[in-house]
């Protein structure tokens, strides 16, 4: 029997695997794709709270953002510079920690469900003392244990371009026109490369088109993505031998969709608390609630509500290039400067 099997390796499962293993736990992973980090979720745009990653997958530092909004704009100044990477690298990073942490993998194997202590797979049983749902939006973990995850959701789509870029400056433009909802992005990686894309709550093939068009021109387009992101507090991230962390748990940043610093700090609390569990004996609802989901909850409830009202209020003038000028013309933006942006607090 397994201490602890997780579903899915992505970077939120792999890294709670590992603190349970480091622990001299059996812990094994299940992942339905052939290997880890594939396919690429996201942009891989984050901040110093990310932790320690290696330097041959940064691929660029970038201080500024200039916001859009028609012809009007303001830059803002990050206090810290922002750190873009390469995903599929930060991935096998950690991926490559648990390894060596001795979790066991078991790749192109899809997870059924959950009775008992066996965990039901298309190839195998695997027993268990906890399962760990890090299965994504749609967590199949999730809907299996009766756990509902919150209805908000936008869908995503990245390309990477080639043309010319400030590479200092990463690229965020509002508007219904552009990407309903939310709004559509130009990062770096270079002065020749970008990855760009948009999120919207409607179909976001012809919009991330008409944006490519407008903006980019005709250009090279390739390593095309799509995902979805959902968002807002999760009613309760346990049940008896069970709990949900990541993008399943929806410990994801509401404003932007990044969900690898919220990700990785739910895997560390997620990790400590499978430890504790098996220390004690106890599997309960109860005692996986007290000591993992109030716990997360604790330092991210308040930062994902913040950033859905920064996210509603944006969305209230995303039409509005009138505020953006303002914005610029008062020097408000500012204050823009001083907002951690991962709203965690003090680094």
């Amino acid at each position: 029997m397994a201490d602890v099997v997780v579903i899915g390796s992505g970077p939120a499962g792999c890294r709670t695997a590992e603190i349970v293993a480091k622990q001299g736990y059996e812990v094994i992973v299940i992942e339905e794709h052939p290997e880890a980090g594939k396919p690429t979720q996201c942009t891989g745009f984050v901040s110093e709270k990310i932790g320690k990653i290696p330097d041959d997958i940064i691929v660029n530092k970038i201080a500024r953002a200039r916001f859009c909004s028609g012809k009007s704009s303001f830059e803002v100044k990050a206090k810290k510079p922002m750190i873009l990477m390469d995903r599929l690298g930060f991935d096998k990073f950690v991926f490559g920690e648990a390894l060596a942490a001795g979790v066991q993998f078991r790749f192109s194997t899809r997870y059924q469900q959950f009775e008992g202590d066996n965990v039901l797979t298309n190839i195998t049983t695997h027993k268990t003392r906890i399962l760990v749902g890090a299965d994504g939006p749609n967590s199949t973990v999730a809907k299996s244990k009766n756990l509902k995850i919150p209805e908000n959701k936008l869908l995503l789509m990245q390309v990477n371009v080639k043309s010319t870029f400030d590479p200092s400056v990463v690229e965020l433009w509002f508007g219904s026109d552009i990407a309903p909802g939310s709004f559509a992005w130009v990062v770096p990686e270079n002065d020749e490369y970008a990855r760009v894309g948009l999120m919207t709550d409607k179909n976001p093939i012809p919009f991330l088109e008409k944006f490519l068009k407008e903006r980019i021109g005709e250009t090279e387009v390739f390593n095309r993505i799509g995902d979805s992101i959902r968002f807002g507090i999760i009613e309760k991230s346990v049940a008896d031998r069970v709990l949900l962390v990541g993008d399943a748990a929806t410990q994801v940043k509401p404003f932007s969709a990044g969900g690898l610093v919220y990700g990785q700090l739910g895997a560390r609390i997620a990790g400590e608390a499978c430890v504790k569990s098996l220390e004690a004996n106890d599997f309960s609802e109860t005692f996986l609630y007290e000591n993992y989901d109030k716990v997360w909850k604790s330092q991210l409830s308040r930062p994902i509500k913040n950033g859905m009202r920064l996210k509603s209020v944006i969305s209230k003038f995303q039409d509005n290039s009138l505020v953006f000028s303002m914005l610029n013309k008062f020097g408000l933006s500012r204050f823009a400067s001083l907002v951690d942006v991962d709203l965690i607090g003090k680094d």
